[in-house]
This record gives structure tokens, C-alpha cells and sequence, in this order.
């Protein structure tokens, strides 16, 4: 059996790690370490249920981040969210809030890359925006919040609308 989740989950693992030591310094401090693809209960749990797949340990403490690949001829500069699915199932924008709102666990940073292709993976651009101010954004910026379907309905934020993220272009010397 084909198995698309898994092979887009190796290609995202991949993809980061075509980055974790040259751009990812650029954008976030700290020591980056992989929750996705662990055979580890724990962390397992937290990839899963807390939609972390990386933490960052700086000296203050830890952070999870949510991390997402994106490959092709453009970089489209922006975070995108699944917000609600045509099973009814809940989704990645309904944990999220969920989580915000009561206190639990969830990633501190989603970060967002786009590449070329899947076996270069050279990166194009790369953002990162605190989770909180992407998911205030999508609740109450309706105005700078897209839409998108496919068989189920996306929102996107573009970069250029966020002003307290950080990004990194291809070619580009000075990071916003």
C-alpha cells in the first residue's frame, strides 16, 4: 500500500534537514532537535498530539515547532493551515486553538519552507512566526486571511502580512 503521509513526512524531515545548520540559525536561536520520525513513545505523543516536530533548547528553556515543507517552482510565502476537513474530522487549525486557549501543550514557533524539489531540496524561502500571532491572525484578521480548497479547506496568511515574523529568501543578505 502507498502510504502519501509517509513519504511527504520523510520528504519534510529531509527538507529541514537541508536547513537545520545554515538557515535555521538565522531565524531562531538555540539548539534544534527532532521530534518527528523518533521511535520514542514520548515523543511520539508530542509529534502526534501537540503537532511538535522539532524543540528548541536555548538557555532559557524548551519550545516546540511546528514545521512544514512545501516544494516546487515558487515560493508562495505563506503559512498555511488545514481549517476544516470534508470527514468532519477535527483539524490542525481546531487542535491548535483548542490548545491556546486551555493551557495545553502546543508548538511555541510554525515555521514553513518552500524548495525547489524533493530530492535537491534547495530551499527558496523559509519563515517563522510565533504560533500564537499566526492563530490570533486567523481568528481575528479575517481581512488578510485566504481561503483555499481542495478537498478540504485551507486558510494561508501571507508573510508580508505578519509583522512580528522572521524570513530568510534565496539570494537575499538582509533577513526581516
Amino acid at each position: 500500500m502507498y502510504n502519501h503521509w509517509s513519504i511527504d513526512n520523510d520528504a519534510s524531515v529531509r527538507a529541514f534537514e537541508a536547513i537545520q545548520n545554515t538557515i535555521v540559525p538565522k531565524l531562531i536561536s538555540g539548539k534544534i532537535l527532532r521530534v518527528e520520525k523518533q521511535k520514542n513513545d514520548i515523543l511520539v505523543i508530542i509529534d502526534q498530539c501537540a503537532g511538535i516536530d522539532y524543540i528548541r533548547k536555548d538557555d532559557t528553556g524548551l519550545q516546540g515547532i511546528a514545521w512544514r515543507a512545501q516544494w516546487g517552482d515558487k515560493a508562495w510565502n505563506t503559512f498555511t493551515i488545514r481549517y476544516k476537513r470534508h470527514s468532519g474530522a477535527e483539524t490542525e487549525y481546531e487542535k491548535r486553538m483548542r490548545e491556546i486557549r486551555n493551557g495545553y501543550l502546543y508548538p511555541a514557533f510554525t515555521m514553513q519552507g518552500y524548495f525547489d524539489n524533493r530530492s535537491k531540496n534547495n530551499p527558496i524561502s523559509v519563515g517563522i512566526v510565533k504560533t500564537e500571532d499566526l492563530y490570533e491572525i486567523v481568528a481575528n484578521r479575517p481581512e488578510i486571511v485566504h481561503k483555499n480548497h481542495s478537498d478540504n479547506q485551507f486558510v494561508f496568511v501571507r508573510w508580508q502580512d505578519i509583522p512580528t515574523m522572521k524570513s530568510w529568501q534565496c539570494m537575499q543578505e538582509a533577513f526581516t
